[in-house]
């Protein structure tokens, strides 16, 4: 095992940040996801395999949460309780990671995670325990940490304001060094990026119809698409709530912008979905928002269908060329070469799902372009039912809740449970892994505490992040991270 020159810097903060409060260490976890295709540490003996920077955060959040006298505990077995299920997830494809890939050895042909001398895109090999069915145990099991290490986190003081500043944060980050990585191709500056590419992952360099592929500080246009669409949606949600509505939707609008920009499938269908919903909602539930807000987004809406009508008669070819990008990214992918790749390793999971008779073949067994056909090949019945009934209970907090006064912990309480079930939609078509991803176990479990928190009456912390005034007339009350109305004794 060897640590990177990442995985060092990552070692400083850490330690510093072990005296600080555990809102830091979330902040410091939600930061380390901004480098996507990084290792912080490489692992020889696995192959060469690699710890990402999100993945090794974790270790120092959880000195923090379990140092003596730290209080974190108590919280910490109660986030085991409220994400059951997805304890549960995590156990079993543990176990079956290890088990399946034994128990079915040579009964199916897949496409393995790893396959350097592959023969075609479509080729297979018999399958075997490998050493990606260690690496695949390792994410679902991070992915677990990150949800109750959160959970712990927002139900403290300043946890927040961590979430909501931090998230304003990345969007800014992850937007610009987008950009800028994009526009450097070719420059020095391109090397400084390609220090941050340091993993063991597939690192392209692609372009269509003279558009640099915006991949930042990760391997593929893909993976820096679906980071960067779940911190667009949540600080959109935060902007919808009137949650520091001038930064939140600000952040929001540059990072959606650059989205639009990336060239990649999973951006365009993320956006996609994500529209349709946010008009689906305005049109039955408008009282869910200020009406400001709902101006506010048509008035956007509008703009933007102007300027496309300027942008199609000034310059008619650099229009048709988004166009044409916009097409083949998303309508046309499925008669692509890589579309019917992608279609073929999908259905892998059906395929391993009948051959193992519904227990699955083990996490990291075989490469899937889904997520959920990926859980369903690799966990089977046990693992849908128990993904499934987790999801359910993230969403039901957008249900009535108790508590009232606390309008700012209910707002980015749903603002959470908006963005987690969002977020999977592209990983439905592009995840390689049965994980469900760092970024969803962080709005989840975010969800989640937020939830028990309008349940109950905490000390109260300072607070310093307000919801703004309802322009309808009705002014919420300030609100501590904790719940209680400012001013409380």
């Amino acid at each position: 095992m060897s640590f990177t020159f990442l995985g060092l810097l990552q070692l400083v903060i850490g330690f510093v940040l072990l005296f600080r409060s555990m809102p830091a260490m979330l902040l410091f976890l939600m930061m380390s996801g901004l480098f996507g295709g990084a290792a912080s540490v490489t692992v020889p003996a696995l192959g060469n395999s690699s710890i990402p920077p999100i993945q090794f955060a974790l270790v120092f959040v959880y000195i923090r949460l379990l140092m003596p006298k730290g209080g974190y505990f108590e919280l910490w077995t109660q986030g085991v309780k409220a994400n059951f299920m997805l304890v549960l997830f995590t156990l079993y494809g543990i176990v079956v990671a290890f088990a399946g890939p034994r128990i079915f050895a040579g009964q199916i042909d897949v496409a393995p995670m790893r396959f350097d001398d592959a023969r075609s895109l479509f080729d297979t090999v018999p399958l075997k325990p490998t050493a990606q069915n260690i690496t695949a145990s390792v994410y679902l099991l991070g992915a677990l940490l990150a949800t109750l290490g959160t959970y712990v986190a927002v139900r403290t003081a300043g946890g927040i304001e961590a979430l909501v500043k931090g998230g304003v944060v990345i969007a800014w980050v992850h937007a610009l060094t987008g950009l800028v990585a994009s526009q450097t191709k070719g420059t020095p500056v391109e090397q400084f990026f390609a220090l941050f590419r340091n993993g063991t992952y597939a690192q392209l360099d692609q372009s269509y119809q003279g558009f640099n592929r915006i991949d930042g500080f990760f391997p593929e246009a893909s993976g820096w698409a679906a980071f960067g669409l779940a911190w667009f949606v949540f600080n959109t949600e935060c902007w919808y709530r009137s949650v520091w509505a001038r930064h939140t939707g600000a952040a929001a609008l540059v990072l959606g912008s650059v989205l639009f920009f990336s060239t990649s499938s999973t951006a365009y269908v993320g956006l996609g979905c994500y529209a349709a919903f946010f008009l689906a909602r305005a049109l039955i539930a408008p009282a869910s928002a200020e009406p400001m807000r709902l101006k506010q987004a048509g008035v956007a809406v509008f703009a933007v269908a102007v300027l496309a009508a300027l942008a199609m008669a000034v310059l008619p070819g650099f229009a048709n060329k988004i166009g044409q990008m916009v097409l083949h990214m998303t309508v046309a992918k499925g008669d692509s070469t890589s579309g019917q790749q992608r279609l073929f390793w999908a259905m892998q999971g059906f395929s391993a799902f009948v051959a193992s008779g519904g227990l699955g073949i083990g996490p990291g067994s075989f490469r899937s372009s889904s997520l959920f056909t990926a859980i369903l090949g690799t966990m089977g019945v046990v693992g849908v039912l128990t993904f499934a009934a987790y999801l359910v209970s993230v969403v039901r907090t957008l249900g009535p809740t108790v508590g009232a006064g606390r309008d700012a912990v209910s707002a980015v309480m749903r603002a959470c449970a908006t963005t987690a079930p969002i977020i999977l939609l592209p990983a439905a078509i592009s995840s390689p892994n049965s994980h469900p991803g760092t970024n969803f176990a962080i709005f989840a479990g975010a969800a989640l505490a937020l939830r028990q928190m309008l349940r109950r009456d905490l000390a109260t912390p300072h607070f310093d992040l307000l919801v703004s005034r309802r322009l309808s007339g009705s002014l919420p009350q300030p609100v501590s991270s904790a719940g209680a109305p400012m001013g409380t004794p």
